[in-house]
């Protein structure tokens, strides 16, 4: 499939493809619903607030959340981000990143997800938004347990340009014609390898910097 494709045109999820980040959306509900334990809600919060307010770096909060679901069972998870799927993340999906992805697509571009977020919260939007590949972090998990270690390096910063770089050789496609829409100036590697980098209602640092090298902006 990916042979008769074009080029690849890469979406980050959170803020770009949704209006929030993931893990501001299931927070309270995965509270609720015994995800975690009441301390590790109120360092989610703390945690949140610090992001958006752009003195905590968003690796350290992948990396707790991560803890948080230490000896949670797989299937617990999948089923609960399945159910949280249509109450929470379908609403949030942007009508502008919808019209994207058709647009790739009818291009005849091979549509991929690129996002720190796991792999749980990814598969149900790539299944319903119709994207044919998704690059994202990953949980170690033990006889069907999460182990509260993550399973390789988090799709992050350098590294989503590294497996950018893989999946584009898999794929005999390269990085030099690729698309890829962002809201954030920690994907400044990724943004820098790509010919068409959009910043997507973008964070204050990644605006200024779009601004001063003449990257498009878009305003979702």
């Amino acid at each position: 499939m990916s042979n008769q494709k074009k080029y690849i045109a890469f979406f980050d999820l959170d803020h770009t493809i949704l209006n929030d980040s993931s893990g501001s959306l299931l927070g309270i509900p995965a509270f609720v619903n015994k995800i975690f334990k009441r301390r590790y809600f109120i360092e989610a919060v703390l945690l949140s607030l610090g992001y958006k307010l752009e003195f905590i770096d968003p690796q350290v909060i992948s990396s707790r959340m991560t803890q948080w679901l230490k000896g949670q069972t797989e299937q617990k998870i999948v089923e609960f981000m399945n159910t949280m799927f249509g109450k929470l993340i379908k609403p949030a999906i942007r009508l502008h990143a919808r019209r994207e992805i058709e647009f790739h697509k009818n291009n005849n571009a091979l549509t991929v997800i690129l996002s720190a977020s796991i792999e749980q919260i990814c598969e149900p939007v790539r299944q319903y938004l119709g994207f044919d590949d998704m690059i994202c972090s990953s949980l170690e998990v033990h006889q069907g347990l999460f182990t509260g270690l993550p399973h390789g390096r988090y799709c992050y910063g350098e590294e989503k340009l590294t497996r950018s770089l893989q999946f584009c050789a898999d794929n005999n496609l390269v990085l030099n014609n690729a698309w890829f829409y962002t809201d954030s100036y920690s994907d400044l590697p990724m943004l820098n390898a790509v010919e068409n980098p959009i910043c997507v209602s973008p964070d204050r640092l990644l605006r200024r910097y779009a601004r001063q090298v003449g990257w498009k902006i878009s305003n979702w």
